[in-house]
């Protein structure tokens, strides 16, 4: 019984002794700071709201001739590559016209007989060897094949598509022995006369524009956006995207041609607000696209997110102290470096 008891006071003392000889964990030391680091930094700017919309759209000549079979025929002739000069009238694409020909000829043949008909009846009519009314008869006659003529030759005429005016060949659709059936584009034609910008816009931005309004344009390979002119809008929108076409003419600039990418800058027009920073400013991580922020002397954490688009970029408006971005893109920084 006394050994029990001693047992049981050994063992709370070794729990006593272990529990007062506990000491509590040692707060951790803040992370030492490495040494300053020279960076450039950028104006974070807050874009949006009244400001100016950019709506895409695309470069076009003024003068422009999409030219399309009128009949089912195979390509004989292709004399024009692409950016050769034709003139007015010239043959720009010839179709198989054999039978076309042939079928000029046999009305042609059928006139001649039907007129030397006529011929004949009037003589005898005359003489009081015909009726009138079989002169009637013959003159119906003539008429329909001089008729079947006049359609044998136009339907020869579309076996030539001629260049309506003068300019330079845009595109060519097809080549030498296809098979093309009417309605199908053949070649298209660009005329002078400069250039415009084709970009379709909604319902509110239509209502803003009037023609002779002076907008910027920002065209793919130009150094400066262009002064636009606005001289076209749809009275009409679309039945399936509800928008409205503009057109707007642009000048004379070293590289314009048809067929490049614009913006189409619309001032006071509300956009959805937005904070946008250079692109010099961003950095790639992991797959990611952030950027450091300069806040109170210090690199703050990145933002930024898979999939971040490449020119100027919109960040979370919300973050209101974040005043100026860290460039170079954030080379050796690190959370919090000074």
């Amino acid at each position: 019984m006394r050994l029990r008891a001693a047992t049981i006071l050994t063992m709370l003392g070794l729990g006593l002794a272990a529990c007062g000889g506990h000491e509590k964990p040692k707060a951790a030391e803040p992370a030492v700071a490495g040494p300053a680091k020279d960076v450039k930094t950028a104006e974070v700017v807050r874009a949006g709201g009244a400001g100016e919309v950019a709506v895409p759209g695309a470069v076009q000549a003024r003068k422009r001739a999409a030219l399309s079979a009128r009949m089912p025929a195979s390509v004989t002739e292709l004399p024009y590559q692409e950016g050769e000069w034709v003139k007015a009238g010239a043959v720009v694409v010839r179709l198989d016209d054999a039978a076309l020909r042939a079928a000029v000829a046999a009305a042609e043949a059928g006139l001649k007989a039907v007129e030397s008909d006529l011929e004949r009846t009037k003589a005898l009519l005359a003489k009081g060897a015909a009726t009138p009314r079989e002169l009637e008869q013959m003159t119906a006659a003539a008429s329909g094949a001089q008729a079947q003529l006049t359609g044998a030759r136009d339907s020869l005429s579309y076996a030539a598509l001629r260049a309506p005016f003068a300019g330079r060949v845009a595109s060519r659709r097809v080549n030498l022995g296809d098979v093309v059936n009417p309605g199908m584009p053949l070649i298209e034609i660009e005329g002078e006369g400069g250039l415009e910008l084709r970009a379709t816009v909604e319902s509110e931005i239509a209502a803003t524009l009037r023609p002779g309004s002076k907008l910027k344009a920002v065209v793919d390979g130009q150094p400066a956006p262009l002064v636009a002119t606005v001289v076209a809008v749809a009275p009409s929108g679309d039945a399936t995207t509800h928008r409205f076409e503009v057109k707007a003419d642009l000048p004379a600039a070293s590289g314009l041609r048809a067929g490049l990418f614009a913006r189409l800058l619309i001032p006071g027009v509300t956009a959805d607000p937005r904070i946008t920073v250079p692109a010099a400013a961003l950095f790639e991580r992991g797959g990611l696209t952030g950027l450091f922020v300069f806040d109170e002397g210090k690199a703050s954490p990145p933002l930024g997110g898979r999939g971040c688009p490449r020119r100027r970029h919109g960040r979370d408006p919300g973050r209101r102290r974040a005043r100026r971005a860290c460039r170079p893109r954030a080379s050796g920084l690190v959370d919090g470096a000074p």
